[in-house]
C-alpha cells in the first residue's frame, strides 16, 4: 500500500528508523562533547590548584629566586645598617644576625662602645651630597671610631634611581653594599669608598653589574658569593623595604621630608648647622 506521496508502509518505517538512528547517533556525540568538556574543565582546574600549590611552595621553602623576594636582611645588619667600633685601635665592623623577613630591626650593643658617642648614618651611595660628606668627615669620624669615642652606624639606602635614566643604579647599588655587609663586612669602607671615588654622574645610566662587581673587587671584597649577590640582586627586597622604613620615621625628616646623607648623634638628627666633630666629641 502506498500514500498519496508514492512511499510504500515498509518504506516509511524504514526512513522512521534511519530518523531515530540519527537522533540516537547526535544525542550520543552530544553526551560525548559534555562529558569532555567537563572533564577537560575539572583538569584546567586541578592544574591551575596545583600550579598555585607549588608557588606557594616555591616562595615558602625554595633558596632560589623565588625565595629572593622576601626582605630578608643581610647578615651583620641587624638594625637595618652595619655598625662599626673599636677593636684594638682599628675600626671593625660589629658582626650580627640579619633581619628576619617581616621582623623588626633591633639595635645592638658595640663592642668597647662605653661612653662611645653613637654616630648613625643614613646614605645613599648614587648620592653627590654623600660623596662630598664622606670626603668632610669621613677620616676624622673613623680616628674617633678607632679611639674609642665613637661608634659608626651606616645605612644604605635607595632614593635617587630616578636620576639614573631608569636603570635602578641607586638600588642596586644599596643592593651591592648589602652584599658586601652580608659576605665580607670587613671590607665595607673600603668598597665605599670605591662607589664614592667612581660615582657616575646624575642623568646618566650609572653603572652596570659589571661595573658594580669591578669597584666591590677593587675595594677588597672579592667573594665569587658577592658578585652573584649582585647580579642575581638578592636583597632587592630588604633595599626596598628598608628605604621605606627609613623615609616613613618622622625622627628622620626636615619639614616632612627626607634626604641623604641623614646623621643621627646620640639619637638626636644633625641640623648641618651645629659643628659635626664637636658633636661627636673631637670639640
Amino acid at each position: 500500500m502506498t500514500n498519496p506521496n508514492g512511499t510504500s508502509k515498509n518504506e516509511r518505517r524504514q526512513h522512521a528508523r534511519e530518523l531515530a538512528k540519527k537522533r540516537q547517533e547526535e544525542e550520543r556525540r552530544r553526551r560525548l562533547r559534555n562529558r569532555i568538556f567537563l572533564q577537560g574543565g575539572l583538569g584546567l582546574g586541578i592544574l591551575a590548584i596545583l600550579a598555585i600549590v607549588i608557588v606557594v611552595f616555591v616562595n615558602t621553602n625554595s633558596g632560589g629566586a623565588a625565595s629572593v623576594a622576601s626582605a630578608a636582611g643581610p647578615k651583620n645588619m641587624a638594625t637595618n645598617g652595619i655598625q662599626f667600633a673599636a677593636e684594638d685601635g682599628k675600626v671593625a665592623p660589629v658582626l650580627t644576625a640579619g633581619v628576619a623577613a617581616k621582623a623588626t630591626p633591633k639595635p645592638v650593643a658595640s663592642k668597647n662602645s662605653d661612653g662611645a658617642t653613637k654616630v648613625v648614618t643614613y646614605i645613599d651611595w648614587a648620592c653627590p651630597v654623600c660623596k662630598q660628606f664622606e670626603a668632610s668627615y669621613s677620616p676624622q669620624i673613623l680616628d674617633l671610631v678607632a679611639q674609642g669615642k665613637a661608634t659608626l652606624e651606616i645605612h644604605p639606602v635607595s632614593i635617587l634611581d630616578r636620576n639614573y635614566q631608569s636603570s635602578r643604579y641607586a638600588s642596586r647599588a644599596a643592593n651591592a653594599a648589602a652584599c658586601v655587609a652580608n659576605y665580607d663586612p670587613d671590607d665595607f669602607l673600603s668598597v665605599q669608598t670605591q662607589f664614592y671615588d667612581n660615582q657616575p654622574e646624575e642623568g646618566s645610566t650609572g653603572l652596570t653589574n659589571a661595573q658594580i662587581k669591578a669597584l666591590v673587587k677593587k675595594g677588597g671584597a672579592g667573594d665569587a658569593k658577592i658578585a652573584t649577590c649582585i647580579d642575581d640582586e638578592r636583597f632587592k627586597a630588604w633595599v626596598t623595604a628598608a628605604t621605606n622604613q627609613t623615609l616613613a620615621d618622622p625622627a628622620l625628616q626636615s619639614n616632612g621630608s627626607f634626604g641623604t646623607p641623614t646623621v643621627v648623634i646620640d639619637g638626636k638628627k644633625w641640623d648641618q648647622q651645629t659643628d659635626l666633630l664637636s658633636l661627636i666629641g673631637q670639640g
